[in-house]
């Protein structure tokens, strides 16, 4: 298919949402996300992208991209298939139906990597949450990650969603370096720390390994008969319904940590 000879169907999909002026501001910003969703900071760890991409020999079609959450203000979507050819670590099909990376990751060290970037990692609870703040989940992202970019130098900022896909007001951040994760955690939590405060409220900053641990007391806590949770895990479940296969921008959106 040459390119600009889009199925009618996609062609509709790319029609859905109101088309907005690509100026070089927000070129920058379309074409930061989609690299970010295949960069070694996400891909790996990514199941729905990944298994897309390895179903398909590398390629994600463009429009599954543009329903993710944080792409769908990007519109039309030629237009992000335009910024997308401007790219030096992704390549567009000849028909502008897909992307891909120019040169697969290596995924045999993605478990070691994730190791590594845990080290780096840090929990900052008490965020309000998009009920509390009256946002969208994209734009509550935008608004939290301008607040973190502003106190340290970080790689990534994922916000953390309660079961019915809401955030919990938690956010993971990932640092660039081990420095600035020491000197973080060295002014924001201990004796005599500073108070870390977002928009009146006091946050918490706990390290990975301590927000794991907690997360697991909960758990623990919860199926433990106290009545906070009850669920019966004997006998067969061959009686319990399917579910249905959940959309597409619930299954991902690369930025936002699942619970």
């Amino acid at each position: 298919m040459s390119e600009g000879s889009s199925s009618p169907k996609a062609q509709s999909r790319r029609g859905s949402f109101a088309p907005i002026e690509f100026t070089n501001e927000i070129s920058k910003q379309c074409l930061k996300q989609v690299e970010f969703y295949f960069s070694e900071f996400n891909f790996p760890y990514d199941k729905f992208l990944r298994t897309t991409a390895e179903k398909n020999d590398g390629w994600v079609p463009i429009t599954t991209i543009a329903t993710f959450n944080r792409m769908k203000k990007y519109r039309p979507v030629d237009k992000v298939v335009e910024v997308l050819r401007t790219s030096k670590i992704l390549e567009v099909s000849e028909d502008g139906e897909n992307v891909k990376r120019t040169a697969p990751l290596d995924l045999t060290d993605a478990r070691n990597t994730r190791i590594e970037q845990n080290k780096r990692t840090l929990a900052i609870m008490n965020f309000p949450t998009d009920e509390d703040d009256k946002l969208t989940f994209a734009e509550l992202q935008d608004k939290i990650e301008e607040f973190i970019n502003k106190v340290a130098e970080v790689n990534q900022v994922r916000l953390r969603r309660a079961h019915r896909k809401k955030f919990n007001g938690t956010v993971l951040v990932e640092f660039k370096s081990e420095e600035g994760y020491n000197d973080f955690l060295k002014n924001y939590t201990g004796e005599g720390a500073e108070i870390l405060s977002y928009e009146n409220r006091k946050l918490d900053v706990l390290t990975k390994k301590q927000f794991d641990l907690q997360r697991e007391a909960t758990k623990s806590k919860n199926f433990s008969g106290s009545g906070q949770r009850s669920r019966s895990f004997t006998g067969h479940r061959k009686n319990m319904p399917k579910l249905d296969k959940q959309k597409t921008e619930e299954q991902s959106d690369s930025a936002i940590e699942q619970e």
